[in-house]
């Protein structure tokens, strides 16, 4: 009787390291603006994170994934694009720059760290909680902000925190919220505190009014359908996903302030001034296709472009017309591949414990930044790593790792040894 082959040996995460990790993760919702310090407290975690990395090099960046060598190129033509550039904002790009590198290399450390299954668990149950409780702030009273909107009602955010942006962490929060609750059975009591969660993560997004933030958060629920591995897998995740989603557009009813901006959107086209921004920023990309008009540069000619009054630079609200104008196509293509190694592998993971997962929370935030562009958030960074490393999980059985099926024919001509 042959023997099954042993596990492969779990990679060893020194505790400290790990802290790092998840204080990184916890800190993500609670962005500060109205800061005494001048940097955001991500950054802060952000950098502490990396200086623990450093006492784990071979653990954290003894391994290259192919990603980062596409947002390193991505890096090195955002640098060219800024030297072209030139002109009076060139501080301000290098500021951005080194926000985006520090990114990168959270990404770096952060895919290693995520090859180990039960750290990436981890990671996704602290986003739960950190999302869980910043959800809470605003009906509780604590930090609430509100801002009113021509339409009717405040658009509810906590910590001076942008609401759009605020929208796009608590959705990723909820998606990932939704598949820990789909990879295992749960108990009863599990599955109400599950729902619990889930309707306060909800109306904390739609309290924000984020079209943009509805918009991905849907987009993301509906991935779940793709999870089965049968067809009674198939029935109860669709089930799922159509019950989330009518939850959803009932739930945007009862809050009148997301209600208005939709139905505004729907009967003028009002989309908040991207109507304007899109067509003038396709107008940039074309005059200046190879390395666009340098970062930061772009946000000043954008203002220019629409006559904007009140603000000296306009962001793009499009992360891929962000990256178009910002440095070109020479830019873009690298980025986007980058990003498109992440969702090979998601896909690929698909089938894997996390089931589709991965390629949920990734979706989530590509939605969120068509309206959006957060290139700058740790959110999304660290969703690039979870996406990628997915990938790289070995499937397992009740038995252990599934074993290759050359090795399994190889063991069984050689008498089971």
């Amino acid at each position: 009787m042959s023997r099954p082959s042993p596990a492969l040996p779990p990679l060893r995460t020194d505790l400290l390291l790990q802290g790092g990790f998840y204080l990184l993760v916890a800190s993500i919702p609670f962005e500060y603006p109205e800061r005494t310090i001048p940097l955001e407290i991500p950054t802060l975690t952000g950098a502490v994170f990396l200086l623990v990395t450093l006492l784990h090099p071979s653990r954290c960046y003894g391994r290259i994934p192919s990603p980062v060598l596409w947002f390193g190129a991505y890096l090195t033509v955002f640098l060219i694009s800024l030297v072209a550039a030139g002109g009076d904002h060139a501080g301000e790009a290098l500021s951005e720059f080194v926000v985006l590198l520090q990114a990168v290399l959270v990404l770096f450390a952060a895919t290693n760290l995520m090859m180990d299954r039960q750290i990436a668990e981890r990671a996704l149950i602290t986003l739960v909680a950190a999302c869980s409780v910043r959800a809470a702030l605003p009906f509780l009273g604590l930090g609430r902000t509100a801002d009113a909107v021509w339409t009717g009602g405040e658009r509810v955010s906590a910590l001076g925190q942008n609401a759009n942006s605020a929208a796009m962490i608590l959705a990723a929060g909820l998606i990932a919220l939704v598949g820990l609750t789909l990879m295992r059975r749960r108990s009863a009591g599990q599955v109400v505190a599950t729902g619990l969660l889930a309707t306060l993560i909800g109306l904390a997004v739609l309290e924000t009014g984020s079209r943009g933030g509805l918009a991905a958060l849907l987009g993301g629920v509906m991935i779940f359908a793709l999870a089965a591995h049968n067809w009674r897998q198939r029935l109860r995740n669709g089930v799922i996903a159509g019950l989330a989603v009518t939850l959803l557009v009932l739930a945007v009813f009862r809050v009148p302030m997301m209600k208005n901006r939709l139905v505004d959107s729907v009967t003028t086209g009002n989309l908040a001034g991207r109507e304007q921004l899109y067509p003038a920023l396709w107008t940039m990309f074309l005059e200046r296709p190879v390395l666009g008009w340098g970062p930061i540069t772009n946000a000043y000619e954008l203002a220019l472009r629409i006559g904007e009054r009140d603000r000296a630079r306009r962001a793009s609200h499009n992360i891929v017309l962000e990256l178009l104008t910002a440095s070109g196509l020479v830019g873009a293509i690298p980025f986007l591949i980058g990003v498109g190694l992440a969702a090979r592998n998601a896909w690929r993971a698909r089938h894997g414990e996390h089931h589709v997962l991965p390629l949920a929370l990734l979706v989530t935030l590509f939605l969120a930044n068509m309206s959006g562009d957060w290139l700058a958030s740790k959110l999304l960074w660290l969703t690039l790593a979870y996406a990628f490393a997915s990938g790289s999980w070995r499937p397992t059985t009740r038995l252990g790792p599934v074993q290759p099926r050359r090795r399994v024919i190889l063991a069984a001509a050689m008498g089971g040894r």
